[in-house]
């Protein structure tokens, strides 16, 4: 889908969100022409924008705010709900890549249109689809071309497996069996990126970004590719970091001065690149990110979900890391909710006795949530709700059940507002939602889609049932090695959740 280029629109008596005072939205609407915000109205211009412009919205008092942004999600995984959440990511990817391998094209646009279906009634315009079956890249792209939304489309590549980098002790033919289905040759994987930007020619709501799985599962040669690829194809890119802790240890041994400073040396690291996770970073990687402008994509569901750690949000945020959030996979990460994971933003180091005048504040939230798009370009990364930007705006409903009783702040939106507050959505000057109804596709005939697309899936996995059990048998025993390493270098006490390498215990003298 392309943005409207010929349509004008006056949405007006809104309270529009000002970056100048970004806690109390201010009465005025928006004139849109072109697909872009033309000119922000006051009270006074509203009679002679109606009069001028083709359509005419009254925003009925609703907060007129930028869409919020989902940097971090793996669209198939949305055909995955009720199934296994419940291990470590490196034990749990077993299951995901099993799923997957029962997809066709027709799961694949299934799944894209349902996740399509949950952002839109979220208030969520844009995501970053952080793509694992590349070799249904093209009928992704179609699909993502019909959601309306605004999207990065991040195939992935690699060609390293956990059971080789992190020394999991599982069979070779159980490595064979359950390895992912994906390009691994650098010239396949760049004629693949080609071909699939020829597809979006003269679209502007979706961007082709590169999308290595992350660092360590590429070769040498798949880090040349990638620098190749943004370079060629002038594309950004996104990537999973130092997710977990077994991968943090590999990353200090393959790279004794550190894995972000590895990416810096490369030329990996801009602001055309966002990261996902980045729960085991240290103080001189966050700084070096920070530097270099690279948005750090904060998924808090999916990193406790599997038990991967929890983010130092505070310690990102001073060290001037562009910050995101991410929903990832809803077979982890649950809903693709932004309005749930801007309060769990919100609550992250609220300890017993921890500094309240260091904790998370709404508008600190409301950032993340809104700001992920920069990592699509400088064309969308202007300002939002500015002149010039692209007209994506969100409208919710102050007088929604959830935020009635609240005073009209975006406080109030972080802290309460959820789906029943979505008035309407646009991106790119066109309308996906309003008066409770999707407008860009048939929402009821893609969920009856998905029910039948997701049983699919679930019986063409049961097969494997034995191989995964064999594996966690394998498996068990390596985790709790694994994990044996995460102690202090002075008094040897455990200390698996500290953000920094080596780890240091908290009651260490």
């Amino acid at each position: 889908m392309t943005e409207d280029r010929g349509h004008t629109i006056c949405i007006h008596n809104g309270f529009l969100w000002n970056s100048a005072d970004e806690t109390r939205p201010s009465l005025g609407g928006l004139f849109i022409e072109n697909g872009r915000i033309a000119r922000l109205l006051t009270p006074r211009d509203f009679a002679a924008a109606r009069s001028v412009a083709d359509e005419s919205f009254d925003a009925r008092e609703c907060l007129l705010l930028p869409p919020l942004f989902d940097g971090h999600v793996h669209s198939t995984a949305t055909l995955l709900r009720g199934t296994e959440n419940s291990f470590p990511l490196e034990l749990w990817s077993y299951y995901a890549i099993n799923y997957g391998r029962g997809f066709t094209d027709r799961h694949v646009q299934s799944a894209i249109m349902l996740t399509a279906a949950e952002m839109i009634r979220n208030g969520i315009g844009g995501y970053i689809d952080h793509f694992p079956p590349t070799h249904f890249a093209q009928a992704a792209l179609a699909a993502h071309l019909k959601s309306g939304l605004r999207v990065g489309f991040a195939p992935f590549f690699a060609d390293l497996v956990d059971e080789q980098i992190l020394a999991i002790p599982i069979a070779d033919r159980l490595t064979e069996r359950f390895l992912p289905k994906a390009r691994r040759q650098p010239e396949d994987i760049f004629d693949l990126f080609v071909g699939l930007r020829g597809m979006l020619r003269g679209d502007r709501t979706v961007t082709l970004l590169a999308g290595p799985n992350a660092p360590q599962r590429c070769s040498e040669r798949l880090w040349s590719l990638w620098l190749r690829l943004r370079q060629d194809l002038d594309i950004g890119s996104h990537t999973h970091l130092l997710e977990t802790w077994p991968q943090a240890v590999h990353a200090k041994s393959r790279w004794p001065g550190g894995m972000v400073a590895r990416l810096d040396e490369a030329g990996l690291l801009d602001s055309r690149l966002s990261v996902a996770h980045g729960v085991w970073l240290s103080g001189e990687d966050r700084v070096l990110l920070a530097e270099r402008g690279v948005t750090l994509v904060h998924n808090p569901v999916s990193n406790l979900m599997l038990g991967s750690g929890a983010l130092d949000v505070r310690a990102a945020l001073e060290a001037g890391v562009p910050l995101a959030l991410g929903s990832d996979s809803a077979n982890t990460g649950g809903r693709h909710d932004l309005f749930e994971i801007m309060r769990q933003m919100l609550s992250a180091g609220r300890s017993a006795g921890s500094d309240y005048d260091r904790w998370i504040t709404p508008i600190e939230a409301f950032r993340a949530a809104t700001g992920g798009v920069r990592a699509l370009g400088a064309d969308v990364a202007t300002p939002p709700l500015s002149t010039g930007s692209p007209a994506d705006v969100l409208l919710l409903d102050p007088n929604a059940a959830p935020t009635v009783a609240a005073p009209l702040t975006l406080d109030s939106v972080v802290r309460h507002a959820d789906a029943r507050s979505v008035h309407a959505l646009m991106v790119g000057g066109a309308w996906l939602y309003r008066d409770n109804r999707i407008e860009v596709f048939d929402e009821s005939a893609v969920n009856a889609e998905a029910k039948v697309c997701a049983e699919a899936v679930r019986l063409a996995a049961k097969e494997a049932l034995p191989d995964l059990l064999e594996i966690h048998r394998a498996f068990r025993p390596w985790y709790g090695a694994a994990f044996s390493t995460a102690v202090c270098t002075q008094c040897g006490q455990r200390a698996p959740t500290r953000a920094e390498i080596p780890v240091k215990s908290e009651r260490c003298p």
